[in-house]
């Protein structure tokens, strides 16, 4: 599953450009530009000289005024670029702020002085609150904190789209595009502190550790340094996109020859709403209610009674996993009646569609969307039903791995419910995705999997041009464009991509935090979350991934928010993502903000001391004491040959006593020690005890 998250729609102006009046009608083509982080409504760190920079006609003068009484003079250098720093003031606002040239000013509004964190990771961080999440309705409506605000870096490799980001107070409307964990956790801190929070979030879903640190840091990392210097030799990542570029195009025209069929390429750009919602792949006939349908392949769905079961119309029910038809464009078609065409209908994918969904009722669209996760729901307009013979009809692109409907698919009135996943359905698949080109096919279900041996042969899968994953690409284009904006600290919420290196996580992970603070030049706070149970393959021990984070904590200045108790067997992105942002605030206000009463975090594995029939294990975090939730299992022993054998622990006076009938003179212990576990051990204060694994 590729997730493909919602972009804003919101094109805001971030800045009030003035003229100062001259008799000419020149204009300058390099006029004063500022750095997008900067834009009104912004919130600046509080007591600091803070970072302001941008770029103008070399050899000019810039005077940055703040209205707070602070100023700062500088001059452009011969690439044009300059920089100053603005001291700043104790917490509050709203203030102005002038940037001048002789011939030009730029004005902010609405500027707010407090505390900055930049929220960063993959997915969890990443997801909005207009995903699937607790509690969500009321969440959002209940966003009115105009002192919370948050700079969204786009998710575009192009450097294309930050001219258009800007920084959004907290609304019902705009929270919905807010990462969650990072408003959550600004919301507890504004609460406590009351003081302005800003956050800028940059984040992007399944990418790996090794894309957000800098070539030079992946340089003189044991696990990064031959490929790094490969890549430094091939003349560095612009080179090699380059190249990818034309192999790409080779790719594609080796496709179309042996398809002898039309293909269309891959959305790519600055608006991808926009540019995804129209997307031409010569089937928009297949959406048409009348559409002879009779030669596409026909399946049957059993009557499920519960909506919340996983949905059994995906593309794996038909191709196989890693299979060329896996990935692609299918098309569903169902028929339907209604009680009464006249009533107010909603049509609801429970759990949403993966990846990308175009829904057609009676040949009119009435729903698209890039999110893949969550429940959609499609309000019908009037007039476009009818009593009988009514035909819903989806196209459905996947992008990589599973593809299709997650869940239910119910429509419903006031007078009607109806689910219309289960009966008869048709469904065709229209075109391979081999980036970077759908290519059309004409193939049946059956034929593509008689087939499948040729089409490996003979269709190969292109490179995707500025890969998320590659070597330090997102610190190349989502951190050096706010890079040295003045932040209090970070929040990292990732991992779940380097399940299958885990080996290396530790020095990668505290080798990416160096390097920021190395940039940055200062060593600020890193939080971190500890990624959440999850039913990974059989082959993978995320539990090692959770280990070596847990060792991570030897970094000076960071903390871990343990997430053994809220996570989802099922689902990678836990709903609750409440919890992750009060646990993060926790961390700051403990270290950050003096209130010392409150327990950082759940109990810490510290250290173990060996007797001849048990093991004595002490923990830091215990807060007021030790507890267990219902049982307290999950906690295995070891002898010297190192076999692990389920084990019996106590907790005694804070300590937790480990045995097993089984092991004479044990040696090690671990606890949680699996992809999906539940937490058993807590604090007190109810957060949960790390999984870990003792040496």
């Amino acid at each position: 599953m590729l997730s493909l998250m919602n972009l804003s729609f919101f094109k805001r102006l971030w800045y009030l450009i003035v003229f100062t009046p001259f008799f000419s009608c020149h204009i300058e083509i390099n006029a004063i530009q500022m750095a997008p982080v900067f834009s009104n409504h912004m919130v600046l760190q509080q007591q600091m000289e803070v970072p302001i920079w941008g770029s103008a006609n070399p050899d000019t003068s810039i005077e940055i005024k703040a209205s707070w009484g602070a100023s700062a003079v500088t001059t452009t250098n011969k690439e044009g670029k300059w920089s100053a720093l603005l001291q700043t003031p104790s917490y509050g606002g709203p203030y102005q702020i002038k940037i001048e040239s002789k011939k030009q000013t730029l004005v902010f509004e609405d500027v707010m002085i407090g505390e900055v964190w930049l929220a960063s990771g993959q997915s969890n961080m990443e997801w909005q609150l207009q995903y699937l999440i607790k509690n969500q309705a009321n969440e959002i409506a209940n966003a009115q904190y105009p002192n919370i605000r948050m700079f969204s870096v786009p998710r575009n490799l192009n450097n294309e789209g930050m001219q258009n980001a800007s920084w959004m107070v907290t609304t019902p409307e705009n929270v919905k595009q807010f990462s969650a964990v990072a408003y959550f956790f600004a919301r507890e801190l504004n609460e406590k502190l009351n003081i302005p929070i800003g956050i800028v979030n940059s984040s992007w879903g399944g990418t790996r550790v090794e894309a957000w640190t800098s070539l030079e840091k992946l340089a003189v990392l044991n696990p990064t340094q031959a490929a790094t210097k490969k890549i430094i030799d091939a003349g560095g990542l612009q080179e090699i996109k380059e190249k990818i570029t034309r192999d790409n195009l080779t790719i594609s025209n080796s496709n179309t020859a042996f398809l002898k069929t039309k293909s269309y390429p891959y959305p790519e750009g600055d608006d991808l709403e926009k540019i995804w919602s129209a997307l031409e792949l010569d089937d928009i006939a297949f959406a048409a209610s009348n559409h002879d349908d009779s030669n596409w392949d026909s399946f049957d769905v059993e009557l499920q009674t519960s909506e919340d079961v996983k949905s059994p119309i995906t593309f794996e029910q038909f191709y196989s996993s890693e299979s060329t038809a896996e990935n692609g464009v299918v098309w569903y078609r169902k028929s339907f009646d209604v009680a009464d065409s006249k009533q107010e209908y909603t049509l609801r994918f429970n759990k949403g569609i993966d990846d990308i969904d175009y829904t057609y009722i009676n040949g009119v669209l009435v729903g698209n969307s890039l999110m893949c996760c969550a429940d959609k729901i499609y309000k019908i307009p009037a007039g476009i039903l009818k009593e009988k013979g009514n035909v819903l009809a989806i196209r459905v692109i996947d992008l990589q791995g599973e593809g299709g409907f997650r869940g239910s698919i119910v429509l419903e009135s006031e007078i009607e419910k109806q689910r219309l996943d289960q009966g008869e359905w048709k469904q065709k698949h229209h075109a391979f995705y081999l980036y970077p080109k759908f290519h059309l096919h004409n193939f049946s279900t059956s034929e593509l999997v008689a087939n499948e041996a040729k089409l490996q042969a003979n269709l190969k899968q292109g490179s995707i041009l500025n890969n998320p994953n590659d070597y330090s690409i997102l610190f190349q284009k989502m951190i050096l464009p706010i890079l040295p904006f003045g932040i209090r600290g970070a929040l990292w919420y990732q991992g779940e991509s380097n399940v299958g290196n885990y080996e290396e996580y530790q020095e990668l992970f505290t080798g990416m935090i160096e390097d920021w603070r190395e940039r940055w030049g200062y060593e600020f706070p890193f939080y971190f979350a500890q990624i959440a149970p999850y039913i990974y393959d059989a082959n993978s021990k995320s539990q090692a991934l959770r280990d070596a984070q847990r060792k991570s904590l030897v970094t000076p200045k960071t903390g871990m928010v343990v997430t053994l108790d809220i996570g989802e067997e099922f689902d990678i992105h836990p709903a609750n993502k409440q919890d992750v942002g009060l646990r993060f605030a926790n961390l700051a206000l403990h270290n950050d903000y003096d209130q010392k009463k409150r327990v950082p975090s759940g109990p810490l594995y510290k250290k173990q001391r060996l007797f001849s029939n048990y093991i004595e294990l002490e923990f830091d975090n215990v807060g007021s004491g030790l507890m267990a939730k219902n049982k307290l299992t999950g906690f295995e022993i070891a002898g010297v040959n190192g076999n692990f054998f389920s084990a019996n622990a106590k907790i005694i006076n804070n300590t937790i006593r480990v045995s097993s009938r089984k092991v004479k003179n044990p040696k090690r212990v671990r606890y949680g020690w699996k992809n999906y576990f539940e937490a058993t051990l807590f604090n007190k204060e109810g957060l949960p005890a790390s999984s870990f694994q003792t040496n």
